[in-house]
């Protein structure tokens, strides 16, 4: 150890090479009586009437509250227990305002949930603990906390040990517990008979910090446990829940997704990738009525087509945005070294979610590529239960999310000409100026203009989306293929709100406009045949800069 030197730095307190240590040098012998085990903390505790129940961690809070607060200045721990840390920069000892600033994280919860975990072993220690062993005026929660803390940041595996009794506890080792992380730092420890010796794999330069490996820790973990984060840390990541129980169809969709085997609805973010079953599980949350009943029907949740792909990534795209927004809503009023560990830890993750948008993104205009190509070539992505002959998508929304993006008006282009070619919307009207003028006319829900233009579409072969449409013939909505008396009394009532509105507009809009609603093209069967279509296949395109959307989209996606 005569290598070694404790030096402060602007990182704080660390270790560092006084000389050159090669590589395989052992830096550290460790004699066993220098440290701390299960065995040592019973034994300085129990007395001729008492043994400690407790094992494991929570003997070693006890033992250190012990040594700290009653102990004699002469105990052999002593020098070594006044030297630890009295403060953290945890969350357990943020202030509330402090705490506020990470209420759009995971943070504030899991900090719950340790605090009530402590709190319950707490409990079980004053009823198990003698006040003549540990005074209740010292055993309180705020010294629990400290000493909890102190063993969560400073204390190692008893695997490292070759006693078997303590294979299975943590350990404390002075002086190993003061090198500081970095996960790159490689160490071997080899336990002889009396000695634990710590050998570096790689070469160490003199002046250079000695570090040890936490290992491969998010700033959750680092945050939560040491009171520190690594910025643009790779291991860095964000916990996603989506919750759907709200949904009217959660029960149905829970079945699909049981079926695809997803297991989780619980999601782990980092940079550079998003999870397989993240998009899966949103393609089945985006699912609307028409979607669920054939998937079920067919057993089939895979290859769900364009809307479907566009509708997951538009969902968490929007997802990233609103958690963004949140993160950055809370201001710090005054500056404190917890206030700027926090707005650290906060811009790791909206580095998580921006980066994950953009991949988002950038699979969103693939799609609108793709979306366009399929239109033009006559060509579609529907899934094998409306229509058959599906093209497959490029479905990978992380391909590729990492290349510099096109020109932000290409970018543009690209979503433009899928929103004004590819989807059918109220703007969709001006490629057909007679329905154009006639539905100008007509007092109408902007469903039932959508409606009545889809028959039109079908009666025209010179409208772009005509094919798209005559492709959907053999399509039926649920409430026009069910045959079960459950789903039947579902839809009844809509069957019966859109057999009214067929009456009140027809044949007043046949006599009113002849030539445009050609009377054997807009009868009651067939309008409720294109309100299915209407409600089946509505994709919203979110107000994006991306998309140059000052607002919501929304139209059919029929391929």
């Amino acid at each position: 150890m005569n290598k070694l030197e404790l030096r402060e730095s602007e990182k704080g307190n660390g270790i560092y090479a006084k000389a050159a240590i090669s590589k395989d040098e052992q830096y550290i012998q460790l004699p066993h009586h220098l440290t701390i085990t299960s065995r040592v903390c019973r034994d300085t505790l129990s007395t001729d009437s008492w043994t400690p129940k407790f094992t494991g961690t929570t003997l070693l809070h006890v033992f250190l509250i012990y040594q700290r607060f009653v102990a004699t200045e002469s105990s052999f721990w002593r020098p070594f227990v006044d030297v630890l840390p009295t403060e953290f920069q945890t969350p357990l000892f943020f202030a509330d305002s402090e705490l506020e600033l990470l209420k759009s994280t995971n943070i504030p919860s899991a900090t719950e949930e340790q605090r009530d975990s402590l709190q319950k072993t707490y409990q079980e220690v004053l009823e198990d603990v003698p006040e003549t062993v540990v005074p209740r005026d010292v055993l309180t929660f705020e010294n629990y906390v400290w000493a909890a803390m102190v063993v969560m940041s400073r204390t190692f595996t008893g695997k490292l040990l070759a006693q078997k009794d303590e294979q299975d506890t943590r350990i404390m080792l002075p002086l190993m517990d003061m090198l500081n992380h970095d996960v790159q730092a490689k160490v071997e420890f080899n336990d002889t008979e009396n000695t634990l010796n710590v050998a570096t794999c790689i070469g160490i330069s003199q002046g250079d910090e000695v570090c040890y490996s936490y290992g491969p820790k998010g700033n959750d973990e680092l945050l939560l446990g040491y009171g520190f984060i690594i910025p643009n840390n790779p291991y860095n990541r964000y916990t996603l829940r989506l919750n759907y129980t709200q949904d009217p169809l959660a029960t149905e969709k829970q079945e699909l997704l049981d079926q695809a085997d997803i297991k989780t609805n619980e999601f782990y973010l980092q940079i550079g990738e998003l999870p397989t079953d993240l998009l899966s599980l949103v393609r089945i949350m985006c699912m609307n009525d028409a979607d669920v009943f054939y998937a079920k029907r067919d057993g089939a949740a895979t290859n769900l087509g364009l809307r479907l792909e566009l509708g997951a990534r538009f969902m968490l795209a929007l997802y990233m945005d609103n958690k963004m927004a949140l993160l950055l809503q809370e201001k710090p009023k005054e500056m404190t070294a917890n206030v700027r560990l926090a707005l650290a830890y906060r811009q790791g993750i909206i580095d998580i979610l921006q980066h994950a948008k953009n991949a988002l993104e950038t699979s969103i205009l693939r799609l609108f590529d793709h979306g366009c190509q399929l239109f033009t070539s006559d060509l579609h992505s529907l899934p094998s239960y409306i229509c058959k002959d599906g093209q497959p998508l490029p479905l990978d929304a992380t391909e590729d999310g990492n290349r510099k993006r096109k020109r932000v008006d290409e970018d543009v282009d690209l979503a433009q000409n899928f929103i004004d070619n590819v989807l059918i919307t109220e703007e969709s009207f001006a490629k057909d100026p007679e329905f154009q003028t006639a539905a100008e006319q007509i007092d109408a829900e902007p469903d039932v203009l959508l409606t009545l233009f889809i028959l039109r579409i079908r009666m025209c072969p010179n409208l772009p989306w005509h094919k798209a449409v005559v492709r959907l013939e053999s399509f039926k909505h649920p409430m026009l293929a069910a045959d079960d008396p459950e789903t039947m009394e579902m839809y009844g009532e809509m069957m019966m709100e859109m057999g009214e509105v067929h009456d009140m507009l027809f044949p007043l809009l046949t006599n009113l406009f002849p030539k445009v609603f050609v009377k054997e093209y807009f009868t009651a069967d067939l309008f409720l045949w294109a309100a299915g279509i209407v409600e089946s296949f509505q994709l919203q395109v979110p107000a994006n800069q991306l998309y140059n959307a000052e607002c919501d989209e929304k139209g059919l996606c029929l391929v």
